[in-house]
């Protein structure tokens, strides 16, 4: 019995990795930065983006920091895309889940 359990927990830790090890970076994502809304009020606004990712792998909850890293990533992928350099928080719907404004501030 201890061995299942084990077992189960070495593979839900692998799991939980794995989900953040897909998830890869588009060239130029690292120089989008999340600012507040004061900080864009010079900057063009170019839309807004929802993006979610994975909570549970099984019956195992993600870690909040992990799962908020995952959302930043993809927002920072999509601003690239549609030609941002910033993002600003919008709404939170639930967890996993994310609006950002894109804003370019011409940095």
């Amino acid at each position: 019995m201890k061995k299942h359990i084990a077992l189960a927990c070495i593979s839900a830790a692998l799991l939980c990795g794995c989900a953040n090890s897909f998830l890869k970076p588009v060239e130029g994502s690292e120089r989008v930065l999340l600012l507040n809304a004061t900080q864009v009020a010079n900057c063009k606004s170019l839309g807004k983006i929802s993006v979610n990712v994975v909570t549970k792998v099984g019956i195992y909850t993600r870690e909040a920091n992990a799962v908020e890293a995952n959302l930043l990533q993809l927002g920072q992928n999509n601003a690239i895309e549609l030609g941002g350099d910033s993002l600003v928080k919008d709404v939170t719907p639930e967890f996993g889940k994310q609006v950002f404004a894109v804003y370019k501030c011409k940095r």
